[in-house]
């Protein structure tokens, strides 16, 4: 039995954005003539928004950004809902985000679920719930977004809310790499299970099975409890009731015996008494 292996880092919610600025950076200065002075900009003209597919966005800033949206343009929810997480030209608004990222992914970008699948895997509109985070995961990797893919993979091989399981683990890491993203995982698996071959073999199998029918492909995957909360929950203690000092008992006061009174005893004479009347005093 191998012992525990490192977390696979996951991809990050926001795909390109490091590699943005580099880029608009190096577009500037191919454009820009050798010793050209930079143009004056002017001090109260909004940032116009650049598109990141290089075609001309609709909006060109983010109270026309927020209009589109409003009107239920999902590229305009998108953008919105990033810049919600971010709090990028907007105040940082969670809870509205996902309801953003949401409305694009149901209208049918695919990148929406798995923004989604990230908000309930780092708990960041509630508590962390790795079962919805596993359900919008395969939700996205199904319509081919990498980096879902690549995140069920990590999940499974970190056993991260999941029964640890290197080979579909490895299985879903691959066909991560085959669609595009960018990760070292499937190297660190694969050194990881190097003299375990029939593993590695059931594993390229199974990413095989996996590309075949991606869209309606399962995750075998066997949930943790609790359902919500962290992947090793520690075990709760049993809360001691709180105990007070009995009151001292009071004393028991026994009311004194009373003792009924005879009936007073009255005698009664049988024949009257022998009055003698005093002797009258006769005149003289």
């Amino acid at each position: 039995m191998l012992p525990p292996f490192r977390p696979v880092p996951f991809l990050s919610a926001f795909r390109g954005q490091p590699a943005w600025p580099a880029v608009f950076f190096a577009a500037a200065v191919a454009a820009a003539p050798l010793g050209a002075a930079p143009k004056a900009a002017k001090g109260d003209a909004p940032p116009v928004l650049i598109s990141k597919e290089g075609a001309a966005p609709k909006w060109q800033n983010v109270a026309q950004l927020q209009q589109f949206a409003a009107k239920g343009d999902l590229q305009a929810c998108f953008e919105l809902a990033e810049r919600c997480t971010e709090g990028d030209g907007v105040p940082k608004d969670l809870p509205r985000a996902a309801a953003l990222f949401r409305q694009a992914a149901e209208g049918g970008m695919a990148d929406g679920w798995f923004r989604l699948g990230k908000f309930h895997h780092d708990g960041l509109i509630g508590p962390v719930d790795y079962a919805q985070a596993l359900e919008y995961f395969t939700t996205a990797a199904r319509l081919g977004v990498a980096e879902a893919q690549h995140n069920l993979g990590a999940m499974l091989v970190s056993g991260r809310g999941v029964k640890r399981d290197y080979v579909e683990g490895l299985a879903w890491l691959i066909v991560s790499i085959r669609s595009g993203a960018v990760s070292e995982a499937e190297t660190q698996v694969r050194t990881r299970l190097s003299k375990q071959p029939a593993e590695i073999k059931a594993a390229e199998a199974r990413a095989a099975e996996i590309a075949g029918a991606l869209a309606k492909a399962d995750v075998k995957a066997v949930l943790l409890k609790p359902r919500r909360g962290s992947a090793r929950p520690e075990p709760t203690q049993p809360i001691k009731p709180v105990s007070t000092p009995a009151p001292p008992p009071r004393p028991v006061i026994t009311p004194p015996k009373v003792e009924p009174l005879p009936p007073p005893r009255i005698s009664v004479p049988l024949s009257p008494p022998n009055l003698t009347m005093p002797a009258s005093d006769e005149p003289r």
